[in-house]
């Protein structure tokens, strides 16, 4: 049987490894979005969900010459931490000492991950692609994440991705020592909730 595409609205390296491991074909799409979190209030689940639905807003779908089937189903996602002893709500770092900065904040305690999702099916209809479904879900988890002072140097050279991760936590390889626990969905925390997503793409036809 021939499966499905998915289409993935986003450059992050750990969400394209994910859907690798999980064996879910798909294809890259750049997304025009600034992904900033500033302009999306209410609470994180909110916050995450609104952004990831600001990305698939900017998406260029492929031409329809270069789908064979007459639909498609595309992915966008947004990770956020947030500091719930300050409210405080972390992106990704602006620099290596505003890295550090979240990184110190997260010394003091449990911070809580969450990623949100925006999944479409289009149909295409009348010369151009429609959106016939949308799903808007988030997941997430509580974890432990402590990279004491004395081993930020090493952090940042073993995980140097770390500058580009909400909250500056790049927890795969090397950061997985600093790993501490989780309460909830450890692919969230890496920035995808798979079994979400595996679950959402099959009750809307996709073809594994």
């Amino acid at each position: 049987m021939i499966k499905d595409i998915l289409y993935l609205g986003s450059q992050s390296r750990s969400r394209q490894l994910l859907l690798d491991y999980a064996g879910i074909p798909f294809k890259v799409l750049e997304h025009g979005s600034d992904e900033s979190y500033a302009h999306a209030d209410g609470t994180l689940e909110h916050q995450v969900t609104t952004i990831a639905h600001g990305k698939m807003e900017t998406l260029v779908l492929p031409a329809r010459s270069e789908v064979a089937p007459d639909y498609l189903f595309v992915l966008t996602a947004d990770s956020l931490v947030k500091d719930p002893r300050t409210g405080e709500v972390f992106g990704k770092p602006e620099n290596r000492d505003h890295a550090i900065q979240m990184l110190e904040a997260e010394r003091k305690g449990p911070i809580e991950v969450m990623t949100g999702c925006c999944l479409r099916k289009y149909m295409w209809q009348q010369g151009t692609w429609k959106i016939t479904e949308e799903r808007l879900w988030a997941a997430g988890a509580m974890i432990e994440f402590y990279v004491d002072a004395q081993s930020i140097d090493r952090y940042f050279a073993t995980r140097p991705i770390a500058v580009h991760c909400a909250g500056a936590g790049a927890i795969e390889e090397h950061g997985l020592a600093y790993f501490k626990s989780i309460n909830g969905s450890y692919t969230a925390v890496l920035g995808l909730p798979l079994y979400e997503v595996r679950q959402e793409l099959g009750q809307l036809g996709f073809k594994f």
